[in-house]
């Protein structure tokens, strides 16, 4: 058989190349999965093209390298066409290679061992896709998505249900899965290879309509017939990956909706704001009337704190208000269920010099390191890299002993709270107590079963909290406002309105930052003021909507990255990059700078700072849409 030159995509992060190229004697069509050697290592590859070697005679003669062989390879099939041309169009959007984007979005059981199965149905594509955003409470928009799927099977269509964590997988499938339970598959990451590998062959063997509820890293099963994308619970940044490529799976999905023809959903109790305002401007049409306020049964109360200071100078700093000490008593008393939300883990979220004002931070990484305390023992832990130090330490700027601890941590509430209460259960969920899905879960179930109970927990608790309760109080959430990003206040709204859905008789906020408008939205769950007033600061600091950031970040030894940073700012000059330290500036020993890029939504991709962006060396990282600028 006569020997082939074949180009192939690599599928593994951190190549740099598009494409490669192989002699082969095996007969290999495009668009087939295969390995090759590649740095003295076997990475799975995507066939571009196959040719005659001797077609390429001259060009090989040439060629300043010798072509690599290709021996025995598995092969197969696993990416359609449409799936091909997104990643495509993804890699262009942030800059990166079709390798990177397929190594990030197809599953490594999958990859490593395709299986050769073509999708048993195809349908006819809609001639215009339809784009929508829904935003109501939960209990509504899932009634919309039922309807949805029921129309979608009536037209012998399918819809991939998109989510992105385990928990809320869970979660959707319970609502979602009554009477079409045959026809309802789920994948996420904790499945066994072999478990995904399974339901995929199951899924394109089906020729049925069928409901995938799965990750993002599911969407390229070639299903013929997918009618609809659903990506739920649009806000959350678990859908933007952190690592490289820096790919947000919300546009990953828009755009392969586009590619099949599909109808393309958004949907949360609080869209992100850039969603909201595309929305507004028609470039979303609206699945249904968006909410312009939240309901709630439960009665409401926001404390504000700074008046125990008020009424008493030497008061020393209140943890517990008396308003919230009362609701713990009567959920007591009514056997009732109470979750308090704390934002920080630990005692304390800061530590400070009481001498020089110093922020005491880890020696490894620079971030402010947070007071614990286990078995008997107070300590100082970095959430950023996991140092651990014990509290008899001195400020690194001036050797003081004299150190101050600053803010309400969830162990400090748990203290507190069990000092005043020694006869009510109390369960604390983050991560640091709850390390695992199934101790969550365990966790959640407890609580929910003993009545008069109090969960304390942060973010990390909520999606777990899957049934109403009666009551929940917010304890301290102002620290999240010294956090100098411009999604905070956003982010600070979809808290309070999960927590204020969450709860049917009574729903309290402590705050010390009365003023802070968004607790006014939140307790009147006033959505429309609160996106007005979010879409004029975005579009005065020319935000998302109103534009495409293009972070671009340099990490190494302070010298380099300084010299590497005016490097940048001379190649990228005509794009005007504003430069400034990342909020933690070394992280394991390494200095990180960032550079920062606005341009028009319409202006991008723009192709040469597209080309500028992909030619600069690893020791950038290349962030476009980045979920935060810290």
């Amino acid at each position: 058989m006569p020997l082939k030159v074949i180009s192939v995509i690599p599928i593994s992060k951190g190549i740099g190349k598009e494409a490669l190229s192989y002699f082969t004697s095996l007969d290999l069509l495009p668009g087939t999965m295969i390995t090759v050697p590649l740095r003295k290592r076997m990475v799975p590859a995507l066939v571009l093209s196959s040719d005659n070697a001797s077609e390429h005679k001259a060009e090989l003669k040439r060629a300043p390298f010798e072509l690599k062989k290709i021996g025995k390879s598995k092969a197969g099939r696993i990416f359609s066409q449409e799936f091909i041309k997104t990643a495509r169009e993804a890699a262009d959007y942030f800059a990166t290679t079709t390798g990177s984007v397929l190594d990030a979005v197809t599953p490594k059981a999958i990859v490593l061992n395709p299986p050769n199965i073509e999708s048993a149905v195809t349908r006819e594509r809609a001639p215009v896709p339809e784009r929508y955003v829904l935003q109501s409470d939960d209990e509504e928009r899932f009634a919309n998505y039922k309807s949805l799927i029921r129309e979608e099977f009536a037209q012998k269509r399918s819809v991939f249900f998109c989510l992105p964590t385990i928990q809320d997988i869970k979660n959707a499938s319970e609502l979602l899965e009554r009477g079409i339970e045959k026809y309802t598959f789920v994948l996420h990451g904790t499945l066994t290879k072999n478990e995904q590998g399974a339901v995929w062959k199951e899924i394109l063997a089906l020729e049925h309509p069928l409901l995938i509820i799965a990750t993002p890293s599911f969407l390229g099963i070639p299903r013929g017939d997918l009618g609809a994308i659903i990506v739920e619970k649009e806000n959350s940044k678990a859908y933007k990956r952190e690592q490289r490529p820096h790919l947000d799976m919300r546009t990953f999905a828009e755009l392969y909706a586009k590619n099949i023809k599909a109808k393309f959903i958004l949907g949360d109790l609080l869209l992100r704001t850039e969603t909201y305002g595309r929305g507004r401007s028609g470039e979303y049409l609206e699945f249904a009337p968006l909410k312009s306020r939240s309901l709630t049964t439960a009665e409401q109360e926001i404390v504000d704190m700074k008046k125990y200071k008020e009424y008493d100078e030497k008061m020393p700093f209140r943890i517990l208000s008396d308003e919230l000490k009362m609701l713990v008593a009567r959920n007591r008393e009514s056997n009732g269920n109470l979750f308090i939300f704390a934002a920080r883990r630990g005692l304390a979220p800061s530590t400070v010099c009481g001498d020089c004002g110093a922020v005491i931070t880890c020696d490894r990484c620079s971030s402010p390191i947070v007071l614990h305390r286990a078995g008997g023992k107070n300590f100082f832990l970095c959430h950023k890299c996991g140092e651990r130090v014990g509290s008899e330490i001195r400020c690194k700027n001036c050797e003081s002993w004299k150190l101050t601890t600053l803010g309400v941590g969830i162990e400090l509430v748990e203290r507190e709270l069990g000092n005043e209460f020694p006869d009510i259960k109390f369960f604390r969920m983050d991560k640091d107590n709850i390390p695992t899905h199934k101790k969550a879960l365990e966790m959640a179930e407890k609580f929910y079963n003993t009545p008069g109970s109090v969960l304390i927990g942060t973010e990390m608790a909520l999606p777990y909290l899957t049934r109403k309760i009666e009551n929940a109080a917010v304890v301290s959430v102002d620290s999240l406002f010294s956090i100098p990003d411009f999604r905070i206040n956003e982010k600070v709204m979809s808290i309070l309105l999960k927590m204020r859905v969450l709860a049917t008789k009574h729903f309290l906020i402590q705050t010390r930052h009365i003023k802070q408008a968004v607790f006014d939205y939140a307790i009147k769950g006033n959505l429309l003021d609160f996106f007005r007033e979010e879409i004029e600061l975005r579009k005065k600091f020319n935000f998302p909507p109103f534009s495409t950031l293009i972070k671009v970040s340099a990490r190494g030894d302070k010298n380099t990255v300084t010299k590497n940073v005016e490097m940048l700012k001379g190649t990228l000059e005509e794009y005007q990059p504003e430069v400034f330290p990342a909020f933690i500036s070394t992280v394991r020993g390494q200095f990180i700078m960032n550079a920062l890029i606005r341009i028009p939504r319409e202006s991008w991709v723009d192709e040469t700072l597209k080309e500028k962006l992909l030619s600069l060396p690893p020791s950038f990282s290349v962030d476009i849409d980045p979920e935060s600028l810290l």
